[in-house]
């Protein structure tokens, strides 16, 4: 039997079913594929240069957090502390508190409410260039306060 001849087979859940050439190649190449995502990408390997009689290790692109401490990685501390974050939030809170009343609206729908410039200029019936103007002033004045 010839290679064009030779019939092809797939056998999802265990039942027989005949399919073309491309089928038959197409799901096997995607197998693989998947099998290099899920396995080779994940495990080192072992390089070994004859000619420079050197063997390097290049360690997979995914590995465990814990297999990484036992190893006896070290990883820095993520973010603050939770006592810098607490004295940030009151320190913004007094400095919001110096702020006039119009001034602590300004801030509120910008950036606790995340509204746009040209929404806040249409509910505070104000020109976008004159809210935006007010908005730098207003941080500048806090940066001032929180320095």
């Amino acid at each position: 039997m010839s290679a064009s001849e030779r019939e092809f087979y797939l056998y999802p859940d265990g039942k027989r079913v005949q399919v073309s050439r491309e089928v038959y190649e197409e799901y096997y190449h995607s197998k693989r594929k998947e099998r290099y995502f899920m396995e080779d990408l994940k495990r080192g390997k072992t390089i070994v240069n004859q000619e420079e009689q050197t063997v390097s290790f290049i360690p997979g692109r995914e590995d465990s957090y814990e297999r990484l401490l036992e190893l006896g990685q070290q990883f820095p501390a993520s973010g603050e502390l939770l006592e810098d974050k607490v004295l940030a939030i009151i320190l913004l809170n007094k400095a919001l508190k110096t702020l006039t009343p119009k001034e602590r609206e300004l801030i509120r729908e910008l950036f606790y409410l995340g509204k746009t410039e040209r929404q806040v200029s249409e509910t505070l019936n104000m020109a976008k260039t004159t809210l935006h103007r007010q908005s730098k002033r207003i941080l500048d004045k806090l940066k001032g306060l929180l320095e």
